[in-house]
């Protein structure tokens, strides 16, 4: 291969699309590839990674976090501090932070607002927007247009936030199962403020602690246990459909959609009990790239279930 596009070098690298662009504008840069339309190429010029460069950028970072943390401590005027750094000799006292007059932001809170803010922060669901297009290149048969794709699902929280994230962290890595507190509020949230239409008429989930495919159901894990729980709440059947084969990297190892998909595609299938036809809520723990659910669902779907609607205990950041 003479050449390559970003698509095709996504399939060639585990790296996230931002990373290859940076990689590639560098590499231009010093003259090491050259560009051809949307596609980059080698040139015959030698490249090799400038080191001292590289440990000069980070000697610089280091140096910078340090007077950022000096900032913090600093007893006297601040502004005199910062005018100093960048070798202003006329740096005097301003008589205006909150060093130079004496006040500074208060270091208790009161809690009856730590109170209401984590009451608000409990209120705030996050949308799960279905992902509609198959990366090219990545699974061969799959292409264009995913069809059908999941409807919009939610997730209850952000991962570690202090409304519910901080309890769903703590059922993930601590205590490996989930709060009856935390199944409540899920079951408050579908059916007090999400209300899934078609309203689901099944539970499933994306199970967390797993076996070979081929050697039977997949066993219980925090994940199943919780969608077990969540279905008795809703008065719903939970029925085990999907697997995950062992032994694959983790998922949150895939550094960008090419590799996500071929992960989770190798990993899961339908197995077990038949896929019933109606609706379904398809419950994970934690939703970051959304390829899981993406093939989860799909997987459902082209096996008979109705539309399928994703739920989160938590998204892994707060970006939407």
């Amino acid at each position: 291969v003479d050449s390559m596009t970003k698509p095709q070098l996504q399939q060639a690298v585990n790296l996230r699309i931002g990373r290859i662009e940076q990689a590639l504008k560098l590499l231009e840069i010093d003259g090491a590839v050259a560009r051809d339309g949307s596609r980059f190429r080698r040139t015959p010029a030698p490249w090799v990674q400038d080191e001292a460069r590289i440990e000069r950028v980070k000697a610089a970072r280091r140096a910078e976090l340090a007077q950022m943390q000096a900032y913090m401590t600093h007893e006297g005027c601040l502004m005199e501090y910062l005018v100093a750094l960048l070798d202003d000799p006329t740096a005097t006292r301003c008589g205006r932070c909150a060093r130079c007059v004496g006040r500074g932001l208060p270091h208790e809170v009161d809690p009856d607002l730590v109170a209401a803010a984590i009451s608000f922060l409990r209120r705030d669901l996050r949308t799960i927007a279905p992902r509609l297009q198959w990366p090219a290149g990545a699974v061969v048969g799959l292409s264009g247009r995913i069809t059908p794709p999941n409807q919009p699902g939610m997730a209850l929280c952000v991962y570690g936030d202090a409304g519910w994230g901080r309890e769903v962290q703590r059922g993930r890595e601590v205590d490996a199962a989930f709060s009856g507190e935390v199944v409540a509020a899920a079951g408050r949230a579908i059916r007090e403020r999400w209300h899934p239409d078609p309203a689901p008429t099944w539970v499933t989930a994306v199970p967390s602690a797993v076996r070979a495919v081929g050697a039977g159901p997949a066993g219980p894990g925090p994940v199943v246990g919780f969608a077990r729980a969540l279905a008795d709440r809703l008065g719903l059947p939970y029925v085990a459909c999907l697997t995950v084969r062992d032994g694959d990297p983790p998922q949150a190892m895939m550094q960008n959609s090419v590799q996500q998909l071929r992960n989770v595609h190798r990993k899961l299938a339908i197995e077990g009990d038949a896929v019933p036809s109606g609706p379904v809520l398809l419950v994970d723990d934690l939703v970051d790239s959304r390829w899981t659910l993406t093939v989860a669902g799909w997987l459902l779907a082209t096996h008979g279930s109705g539309p399928v609607h994703p739920f989160a205990l938590a998204t892994a950041s707060a970006r939407d």
